[in-house]
Order: C-alpha cells, then structure tokens, then sequence
C-alpha cells in the first residue's frame, strides 16, 4: 500500500511541475494582461498589473459563449475568497518574469471585479540605470515580454 502512496504522490508531483502557466490564474480565458510601469528620479519603481475582461461592442450584449466553462457564463472571472490570493501570484509572476522588480514588491492598492482586476504596487529594490534603459521612464508592457522569459533581468 505505501508503494501506491507514493507513486500517486509522485504523478501528482510531476502533473504540478509540468504545469505551463506556472500556478497562475485567469490567463487561460480571453482576458488581456498588461504591467504598466514608472520609474521616478528617486529610483522608486512602481507598477500596476491589470487582467481586464474585453468589452463587447457597443449594443451588443453578452460575453462568453455558453460552451465556454472557464469563466462566469456573461464574462468574467468568479470572485471569490481566494481571487485576491490568486491576483497576487499572478502579479509576483510578471513582475519577476519581466525583469522589472528583482526583490519582490509592496501591495500598495488593488481592485477586484469580475470585469477589471489590478495590484498596485512598488518594487523592493530601487531602479538602476540597466533598468532606465531597458524599461525607460513610464510604459505599458504586454505578456509578450514576460511569458517566454526565464525570469532573469533584461
């Protein structure tokens, strides 16, 4: 029996390590993910990572067609008791995975809403010039810049 236990340990080990979207949430329905980023003159680096449910055409009404189960059947996500656990996750992922905050950030603000979920936030470590020039002063990135990086500043 205990050899069982363990074999279904490991399958269940592996299956979480082969995971592609690293433990992150919401990135598999059509919601678009941006970080938009500020570096000031002191070396403050703050950020604010948004998940935003498109909006349909004016007139038209709906979301999601009923085939579709990964989210709330008129668009959305479900908020829950764990949305803003799982907001964070996401948000620790491109920060770090986009080069821009290498020690972890501050929670400044956040909102949570089935259509529009965001984190403010600031780095812990201080802007360097390699981060002047590889970001600039003030941009909006897109998951281009983060879901094919190895997590290493740029």
């Amino acid at each position: 029996m205990s050899k069982r236990v363990l074999w279904l340990l490991a399958a269940a080990l592996l299956l979480v390590s082969c995971s592609t979207n690293d433990g992150r949430s919401y990135i598999e329905t059509k919601m678009t993910e941006t970080l938009e980023i500020e570096i000031f003159p002191n070396t403050s680096k703050m950020f604010t990572y948004r998940l935003r449910w498109p909006e349909p055409p004016p007139g038209q009404m709906g979301g999601m067609s009923g085939g579709d189960r990964r989210g709330p059947p008129d668009g959305g996500v479900k908020v829950g008791r764990d949305t803003h656990d799982r907001l964070l996750v996401n948000t620790a992922y491109v920060v770090e995975h986009s080069g821009y905050c290498r020690e972890g950030f501050f929670e400044l603000d956040r909102s949570i809403s089935r259509f529009h979920l965001w984190v403010r936030g600031e780095c812990k470590d201080g802007a360097t010039d390699a981060d002047r020039q590889a970001f600039g002063s003030k941009q909006t990135l897109t998951s281009e810049r983060w879901r094919n990086s190895s997590g290493t500043s740029l």
